[in-house]
């Protein structure tokens, strides 16, 4: 994978992880191969990240989507959440995407497999005047009991490096 394609991707990633204004969300289901992705990339970005830092992770089989959204929304330092995701926007496996919540309708399926779909969340915080972001990692296969891919595995390392440049 050529790094150098997500120069800019990246650029916005650090500027939301060091911060004090954002919240990075990691959503996925480890049992299902690739989809828990956003999860193994945000546990590592939170041990890196300063403990003074507001970063969280979130694992769907604990509680609902929107509850670290809803904690969060009306707290004048948050400004900015940040969705990790494995997400299928018809790339290739192991590409990523950064997308705003004015782009996030292109790949939200009315199937979604999150109680209350993404767009709706990302409306939600907009109305807040608040910004959103998914980071979606492009899935290779979402087998329950599976392996992650290696495409994936390899953008999950990528992910973790840029906390540590």
């Amino acid at each position: 994978m050529k790094e150098s394609k997500y120069t800019e991707i990246r650029k916005k990633i650090r500027e939301i992880l060091f911060s004090e204004t954002g919240i990075v969300i990691g959503i996925g289901n480890p049992d299902r191969a690739d989809d828990g992705a956003g999860i193994l990339v945000v546990q590592y970005w939170k041990q890196k990240v300063s403990p003074s830092r507001s970063i969280c992770f979130f694992l769907d089989t604990e509680c609902s989507i929107e509850s670290p959204v809803m904690d969060h929304l009306e707290d004048p330092l948050i400004q900015t959440f940040l969705f990790v995701d494995a997400s299928d926007f018809g790339g290739i496996p192991g590409e990523i995407v950064l997308l705003s919540e004015k782009e996030i309708e292109k790949i939200v399926s009315p199937l979604s497999t999150h109680k209350v779909p993404l767009d709706f969340l990302f409306s939600l915080i907009q109305s807040k005047k608040k910004n959103a972001f998914l980071l979606g990692i492009q899935p290779g296969s979402l087998e329950f009991w599976g392996d992650m891919t290696e495409a994936v595995q390899n953008t999950v390392a990528m992910l973790k490096g840029w906390i540590d440049q």
